[in-house]
């Protein structure tokens, strides 16, 4: 008798977690162009977003060795007339050249569950990703109407905890029950995880460490400690503010780290427009190095 061997889809999580034991690297590239930093020596095309797309592209090889996940931000595109032909480009060159890398679509969805259906559609089935986040402020169904049964493996992140000094006035509100909302909602999220059956692929936006008081006793932002109180290792976490943003790398993966797919450290802004001359490529690729590096030695 023939035996028919399966092919099974790999999780989000065992491929983030197998991407960063083979390149000991905690690091997620953001890939957010803006038109007006295009580098002048990408010439020869004849539509803006196919200059973004040769961009970017160069941005994903360079940074390759260092990258444990992709993250291009979906606005970044949408602003760009034919971005989406332009990400959809991109995403198609990491699947074909990085197949090992996941690709994470930042785009913070959130309606009501037919709205979000479709997003789910555009966003796994045309853009082609891994993994998207969303906003849990509609209630479960943003989570539930992202999930398809014939795909377990796809990441579905909400935020909780974001880097913004603005959210503080929303996500800091101390409620009845004495947990304040970003509490609250990381509770909510890890058991509409479990309800829905999406489990370990399911995850949470929580900011980078950063510093709360400055003098000669540093305290430092408690959320990432308290947050792995809350839901323990069975949710990931997407950590965006590292950079420019301000936030602090050692202090983020003691607090936030617990092995290999527990964490991904991003970084945007300092690894796309590290240059704006001939060696783009490059210096994108010598900052995803040192971002590696510097996690490398929080990880000791």
């Amino acid at each position: 008798m023939e035996v028919v061997k399966m092919e099974y889809e790999k999780s989000f999580r065992v491929k983030l977690f197998d991407r960063q034991r083979a390149v000991d690297s905690l690091v997620c590239v953001g890939l957010d162009p803006l038109l007006e930093k295009l580098p002048e020596c990408i010439i020869g095309f004849e539509y803006d977003w196919q200059k973004i797309a040769h961009w970017m592209c160069k941005i994903v090889d360079a940074t390759a060795p260092y990258a444990s996940m992709f993250k291009p931000q979906r606005a970044h595109y949408e602003a760009i007339k034919g971005g989406e032909l332009a990400l959809r480009k991109l995403v198609q060159h990491i699947h074909s050249n990085h197949p090992d890398i996941p690709v994470f679509l930042d785009c913070k969805r959130g309606d009501i569950g037919r709205t979000q259906g479709r997003y789910r559609i555009g966003q796994f089935e045309l853009d082609g990703v891994d993994g998207m986040n969303f906003s849990p402020y509609m209630g479960k169904d943003c989570m539930s109407a992202l999930f398809d049964s014939e795909h377990l493996g796809r990441a579905i992140v909400g935020l909780c905890y974001t880097s913004n000094p603005a959210a503080r006035e929303v996500q800091d509100v101390r409620l009845e029950s004495g947990d304040q909302y970003w509490e609250f909602i990381a509770k909510k999220i890890h058991k509409w995880a479990f309800t829905i059956g999406i489990n370990d692929n399911a995850g949470l936006v929580m900011a980078a460490a950063y510093e709360q008081s400055k003098g000669s006793g540093k305290i430092f932002s408690y959320h990432l400690s308290r947050g792995r109180q809350l839901v323990g290792n069975d949710l990931w976490f997407l950590i965006p503010g590292i950079g420019t943003q301000g936030g602090f790398v050692e202090e983020t993966v003691r607090n936030a780290y617990t092995g290999s797919g527990s964490i991904a450290i991003n970084s945007s802004s300092d690894i796309d427009f590290a240059s704006a001359g001939e060696d783009y490529a490059e210096a994108a690729g010598e900052k995803a190095k040192e971002l590696r590096d510097q996690i490398r030695l929080a990880m000791k």
